[in-house]
Formats: structure tokens, sequence, C-alpha cells
């Protein structure tokens, strides 16, 4: 029994003595641990285990649009200087990146983007700074993946981040067509009857150029056409259907994202007895009216759709 109070009165002194040390020289304090300069979030990172971070932004196609980079101290000290920070466009961390995560992102044109210089000043006092750079969005072609890779090169004071010390932002443009909208309307697969529309539902029209957008399913979040087999939810592969416009704002050709005709012989065309026509009010105000086929691979007409799009918000 002696022993094992002995035992007991010797651990709690080495606590005491622990825990008296562990405040007298914490193992980790915040305040000793050098602040560091990267590139701060601006969104939801598109791949949370790519090699570097990637932010994607869209916008409408006009003149000039902002896209607004934030460049950070961040740590628990405050800032008692100007820190001067000097970056540079990575070729070579965007080709990294699109060989990693299987994208095929292309460095954003020079002339498609302005900016005043590449590097910026965190003021004394402040953790954070703004990076304005003018994308020229109604110069952009559609059919490309654009983005710009930057890497921050030198800082006048802290340490450079090594998890953020590169960051992606990949910029796309909207033409006026794109958005979220309902559709409802008919459909009819001349092949079997059992097969039934799921109208109403949110659709997304991706912009594809400046006069041609792609039809999505938002719901289910794929870009087949999905429908009612009578027993569950199925989907026609390799079929979806690609829009485009005159400079009049009417349907002219409809054709399977795909290919014309796909893999498997689908392709898409217009019904040219149909309204076939998008009507634009405002930018919260438009309807699309269109009707379309999907033809077997003998030339067939096998379904017919109708349908009308209500614009409802903008898409992400």
């Amino acid at each position: 029994m002696k022993n094992i109070l002995t035992k007991i009165g010797l651990f709690a002194v080495a606590m005491v003595t622990l825990t008296s040390c562990l405040d007298e020289d914490p193992l980790f304090d915040p305040d000793k641990v050098e602040n560091v300069v990267e590139f701060y979030d601006i969104g939801l990172i598109a791949s949370v285990n790519s090699v570097y971070p990637l932010y994607v932004s869209s916008f409408k196609a006009q003149e000039s649009v902002d896209l607004d980079i934030i460049v950070s101290y961040s740590g628990a000290q405050e800032n008692t200087r100007d820190i001067n920070v000097k970056f540079k466009v990575d070729e070579a961390a965007l080709a990294e990146y699109n060989s990693s995560e299987g994208t095929k992102y292309e460095v954003l044109p020079s002339n498609l983007y302005s900016i005043d210089a590449m590097e910026v000043t965190i003021p004394r006092g402040q953790r954070q700074v703004v990076k304005t750079i003018k994308i020229f969005t109604n110069k952009f072609d559609f059919t490309k993946s654009y983005a710009i890779p930057l890497t921050i090169t030198e800082s006048s004071f802290g340490i450079i981040s090594g998890n953020f010390e590169t960051a992606i932002y990949a910029v796309g443009a909207k033409n006026k067509y794109d958005g979220i909208y309902e559709v409802t309307g008919s459909f009819v697969d001349r092949t079997n009857a059992n097969f039934k529309p799921i109208y109403p539902y949110e659709a997304e029209l991706r912009t594809i150029t400046g006069t041609t957008v792609q039809r999505w399913d938002h719901y289910y979040g794929g870009q087949d056409y999905y429908f009612n087999t009578g027993t569950g939810i199925s989907r026609y592969g390799s079929y979806s259907a690609i829009f485009g416009m005159d400079d009049s704002d009417n349907v002219v050709s409809v054709v399977n994202a795909y290919g014309q005709p796909s893999s498997n012989g689908r392709s898409a065309a217009l019904d040219p007895s149909g309204v076939n026509k998008f009507t634009i009010v405002s930018d919260t105000d438009k309807t699309l009216v269109v009707s379309y086929y999907m033809m077997q691979p003998t030339g067939t007409i096998r379904c017919v759709f109708q349908e009308t799009f209500k614009y409802l918000r903008e898409r992400d």
C-alpha cells in the first residue's frame, strides 16, 4: 500500500512539473510561428486533392469584367510593415495541373486580359489585398477552356506558402442564352410508347460558342436526355442537344454534342415546323421554344421533342 501511495505521489509531482514547464515554454506557440504569404481562397476549389488549387469563375461575354484575386499575409502575427509581393504567370504549373487532373485548360492569351503590374503591396496593418485583373470575355474563343496560373515568386517579408504559393484561376465566358431554365413540353419515343417525359424540371443551357448552347440536365447532373421508362428513370446515352441561333435569335440548328452521328449512331436535327425561337426581353426574362428530333443510325426519327425553356437564374 505504501508503495502504491508513493507512486501516486511521484506521478502527481511529475504532472505538476510538466504542466509548469508547458506553461513557461509551450511546445507550440502560434505567436512564434511566422506568417505565410499566399493566394487566398476566392471560392470553392474545383478539386480538393489537386496539385494546385483551381478556382472557376464564369462571366457574361462583354467588353470588360473584373476577376479579383486575393493575396494574403496569413497567420497569428499582425502585419507591422508594408509587404511587397511579386508573382508571375506560371505555364508549367498549368501544364502540371492538366496532366494531373486530365483537364485541357489553356493559358489565357495576354490580349484577353489586362493587369497593371504582376505585384501587390499588402499595407501595414492589413492582412489581405485584392488585385483586379480585367478580362475581355467578349473576345473569347468559346470553344476553349482558359485559365490564368499564378505563382508567387518574391515577398519582402514573411514566408511564401508551400501550399498556396500557386493558384489557378479558370475563367469562362457565357453567352446571352446561358442559364438555368425550367423545361416543360412534350416528348414521344416512336419505338416505345411506355417512355414518358418527366417535365417540369430544371435544365441548364451551357455556352459552347457565342451563338450555341448545350442542354444539360440540372437535376440528375448529366448531359444526356433523362426520361421515365414507366418503371424508373433512364437516359438516352450519347445524345445531348446543342442549339444554334442566328443573329435574330432564331434556332437554326440542333446537333448532337457527341457527334453527328455519335459513336452509337445517334444524331440530332431541328424540326422545322416548330416555333424555334429564343425570345429575350431582359437578362432575367428569356424563353426558348424549340422542336427537335433524335435520329436513329438508319436516319429515321426515333424521338420528337417539343420544349419550352423558361429562364430561372444565372448558372454558376
